[in-house]
Formats: structure tokens, sequence, C-alpha cells
């Protein structure tokens, strides 16, 4: 096949040859770096060296007004025409710089979005100091009622500028929160916690029987399950909990036989206060009077079984705001039960 060579390249006889293959790796490298072009974000820097220059209308003097050279400056806004795929600006010797009709569009646009990532740094560096805060706190929806409105109204008080929510739950679902970063920290017990969160321990949670107001055992200190053996056993049917109470029975030897079974602790209070048996708890509220208005009566239980230990959980790994951390520094010393229980020994748990 008869071929002539030129300034272009060969080209066969046919009209094909290596000027053909020419234009088509041109045809493939503008096609790659338009890709990469598209792929590439705009950056908030890129936006801010482009309005400054843009109010300034001058390369050197926009440069100046955010601290960088005015090589740099050009070539940040070459790198935003680029991406873009489009003029910005005219550059005019001795004249300054003007913006395209683009230019003009996208100052507008730029304008407003760097506005908005300025509050946007005001209200999270607010939220990380202690000028204001959004504290999430999670709690065993036992111990919410009993321990969290006071140590949140105190603290509160002292920082109306922070705001604490609290969201109740059960153990799974406090952990599964405190890992997603759904909630700051959670107040629940020492129990299945695993290594990625850190305990703190506030108070221990003493086991307790609640029984009528008028049950012949009502008065004493302390009493056995051996003692309330005949009566009808109300079990407060929570995850953990339910673990928890069967592992006193076990020690005592008493058959585990639970004539009702419900989730709702206000619920158990009432039922026991209406003498339809008794129930055990760990964490004392604050008067002896249930929901309904009917009178019950706590009296510690004497077992073996070690009382369970209750307190903040937070994550092991990251760092909180400082408004959380003042939160969680507040909630260490303040957490407590509305009232104490004796030991037989004259001390108290809390």
């Amino acid at each position: 096949m008869a071929s002539i060579k030129s300034g272009y390249g060969t080209i066969s006889a046919n009209g094909e040859g290596t000027e053909t293959q020419t234009v088509q790796n041109e045809t493939v490298q503008n096609e790659t770096v338009q890709n990469e072009t598209a792929q590439r974000q705009v950056t908030l820097r890129e936006l801010e060296n482009f309005v400054s220059v843009a109010k300034h209308a001058s390369l050197t003097l926009g440069a100046e007004a955010v601290g960088i050279t005015q090589p740099a400056a050009s070539a940040s806004l070459k790198n935003l025409e680029d991406t873009l795929r489009t003029n910005l600006l005219v550059r005019r010797r001795g004249h300054g710089v003007s913006l395209t009709p683009e230019g003009e569009l996208l100052l507008a646009e730029a304008q407003s979005l760097l506005d908005r990532a300025s509050d946007l740094t005001a209200v999270m560096h607010d939220a990380v100091s202690l000028r204001a805060g959004r504290v999430l706190l999670g709690s065993l929806i036992s111990a919410a009622p009993i321990v969290m409105p006071s140590a949140v109204r105190s603290f509160v008080t002292k920082n109306p500028q922070i705001e604490v929510e609290i969201r109740t739950g059960s153990q799974d679902e406090l952990l599964n929160w405190l890992r997603t970063g759904a909630i700051h920290a959670a107040v629940t017990y020492d129990i299945e916690l695993g290594r990625d969160v850190r305990f703190f321990k506030i108070i221990d949670a003493v086991p307790h029987l609640l029984l009528p107001a008028s049950h012949p055992l009502a008065g004493a200190e302390e009493a056995t399950l051996e003692e309330v053996a005949d009566d009808n056993y109300i079990l407060l049917d929570l995850p953990l909990s339910r673990e928890y109470f069967t592992s006193f029975f076990l020690a005592a030897g008493v058959p585990y036989q639970p004539t009702r079974r419900h989730a709702d602790l206000s619920l158990v209070r009432s039922l026991v206060g209406n003498d339809f048996g008794y129930s055990l708890v760990n964490l004392l509220p604050a008067t002896d009077v249930a929901q309904d208005g009917s009178r019950v009566a706590y009296v510690r239980l004497r077992t073996p079984v070690p009382p369970r230990a209750l307190g903040l959980v937070e994550r092991v790994e990251g760092s909180h705001p400082r408004a959380v951390e003042a939160f969680l520094n507040h909630a260490r010393s303040s957490l407590a039960l509305p009232r104490q229980s004796t030991s037989p020994h004259g001390g108290s748990h809390g």
C-alpha cells in the first residue's frame, strides 16, 4: 500500500494512517482531562480567592486581601475555571480584571456559600465552647425519671445557654446510640458494655423488696426472699433487670415463679400498692406513693448478690465539645438517688 509522508504525519493511500491515529490519541487525552476535571470539586478556598479578586477587580489586591501571592491567586483561579470549564474573569494588563457573565453568576452564589460557611463555623465554635451547645444524653428507661431530672435542672440553671436532651431506651439501644454517635453519653449499669466504651461509676444500686405498705415486713430494715416466698411475685420485665432479679432467687434457693410480668415500672408500683404482690427494684424514688396514690414500702434485700453499679458510659475514642464535658463533669458529682438506702451496718449506699 502506498503512503505519503507529510508534515502532519504519514497518510496511507486510503486516507488513513498515523495522522488519524494522532487525532484519536488527542481525543482520548482531551476526554481524560475532561473526566479528571469533572471529578474534581470546587473548594471553599478557591471560591474565597475568586470573590476577593472579583471584589478588588485586581489579582494583586485580591491576593493580598486573602493573604496569598499573586501567582498563587492566579493558579487558584485557573484551577477554578478548569473545574467549571468556563472563563470567569477577563484579565486586562494595566486595567485589572473584570467578570464575565458566568463570573457574575458565580460571584453571587460563591458569596452566599461563603457566608453560610462562616455562619456554620460560628455555630460550631459556639457548640464546642461554653457559649452554647447541645448535650444528648441517653438513660435506661427505669433510671431516667429517678436520677436524671434533678441533675439536668441543676446544670441548666447554671448554664442556661446549653440544651440537654434526654433519650430513654434499653441497654442495647443505649450502646447502639452511643456507638453510632446519636448520643454523647448514657446513664446505665456496668453490664455487657464492651471495650469500646468507658464506664464511670456514680452509685451502687442496692436491691430492695417493693412491698405493699400494709405488708408485715413493710417496717423492717431488711428482709430476705425466703420471708416473702409465699407471696405473689410481680416481675419488672425489662432487659437486664429480669436476669439480675432472677439471680436473687437462685442465690436464695427460692422458686422463681412470677405471677405477673410488666415492663412499666410505674404499673408495677401501683400493682404492689394495691396488694397484688411484691416486686424487686434497685432504684428508690423519693416517695412511697405509687402513681395511683396507693402506698408502698421499700425494704433492703439481704442477699449475697452484689449491687449493680450505675454510672455514665461514653465512647473511648473521640472527644466531646466543651458543653458536653461540662455536663459530664457536673453529672459525675450530682447524679444521685432521691434518697439513700441505709445498710444494716449503718453505712449508706447510693
